[in-house]
């Protein structure tokens, strides 16, 4: 069986944006937040490019922290250009915080699930998804379906296998 972190990859090399708006923002949001709202699940999400956030929106049951995730882990996307929960598959067992060697503020940063790159063909990584509230693997799959919804893509598509 294929390994969450080689399927993750290819999600990366796949779901790109030939264009991106403030509608495909819009969309991409509201899409995670019914998500979250159909399993009854306190959720935040954030659409981010890196000049400005495109959408913020959440559930009943999420919190002032659960928006503090959404930030940390879009920051984190930005740094690394790639999936969050990418990050903490390569890194193993090592702990959740960056190296001090980074000099990273840890209030600012996090290694945990849940923000996808918002890849444009021809530009690369240009901003996140994030997605904060369920574990770190649901929330890294609700930000991708989003994403696979939002260029065409069955979301079934590159789905990381139900655990």
């Amino acid at each position: 069986m294929q390994s969450d972190l080689d399927i993750i990859v290819e999600q990366e090399r796949q779901l790109v944006f030939t264009q991106f708006d403030e509608d495909i923002a819009f969309a991409i949001g509201a899409h995670v937040r019914e998500a979250g709202r159909a399993l009854g699940k306190g959720v935040a999400v954030g659409v981010t490019l890196w000049d400005r956030t495109m959408f913020y929106g959440v559930t009943a049951g999420a919190s002032a922290g659960n928006r503090a995730w959404v930030e940390r882990k879009s920051n984190t996307v930005r740094l690394q250009m790639k999936s969050t929960y990418r990050i903490v598959l390569e890194r193993g067992d090592k702990p959740r915080l960056f190296e001090d060697s980074w000099a990273l503020d840890p209030a600012l940063y996090v290694i945990a699930g849940g923000a996808f790159p918002i890849v444009m063909k021809g530009l690369g990584v240009v901003g996140a998804v994030a997605t904060s509230g369920l574990s770190e693997r649901d929330d890294h799959e609700l930000s991708r379906r989003a994403i696979a919804v939002a260029i065409g893509r069955n979301p079934d598509d590159l789905a990381l296998p139900v655990v």
